[in-house]
């Protein structure tokens, strides 16, 4: 009865600031798939109803087609396309195993939701926007979950 009543009063895990803030695998395929939704819809609602629209001419649709504006766009919601599913899918897996993972976890949600935005309205000098280009935060943080997603995968093979 002492051990159990020992048990019970232990001391509880004590959380830094920066864990209040952290993201794992079970909470980030959500928040990335919500995002990616988000992006699919802005290039609708931007680009896409007008452009299949009758009613729209010709000429209009290739001054939209030809905008630098439309281009970044469109190129910032490929790359984004490119990265979701390997997040989603690999810290899905991830989670299913019971592994928070939440580095890897903050970075792919930061990573991507930094890089889209930045990018796509920002951009870099050769598309009208800015030198050095806002976005690389956000590519290198995405570089570093993909590689994180990796060894987390790697360990669980060894």
């Amino acid at each position: 009865m002492a051990s159990q009543r020992a048990a019970n009063t232990a001391r509880p895990v004590r959380r830094t600031r920066t864990m209040v803030f952290m993201i794992n695998s079970t909470l980030a395929p959500p928040i990335l798939l919500a995002h990616t939704l988000v992006a699919k819809m802005s290039m609708t609602i931007l680009f896409r109803a007008k452009l299949t629209l009758k009613a729209t001419p010709d000429a209009e649709c290739a001054k939209v087609l030809s905008s630098t504006f439309y281009k970044r766009w469109h190129a910032t919601q490929l790359n984004e396309a490119e990265y979701s599913p390997l997040f989603i899918a690999g810290l899905l897996f991830l989670s299913s195993k019971g592994i928070a993972a939440p580095i890897c976890s903050t970075l792919a949600c930061v990573g991507q939701i930094w890089y889209f935005w930045t990018r796509g309205l920002v951009g870099n000098s050769k598309e009208g926007g800015v030198d050095p280009p806002p976005y690389i935060p956000g590519a290198l943080a995405r570089y570093a979950a993909c590689g994180m997603l990796c060894y987390e995968l790697f360990k669980m093979a060894l």
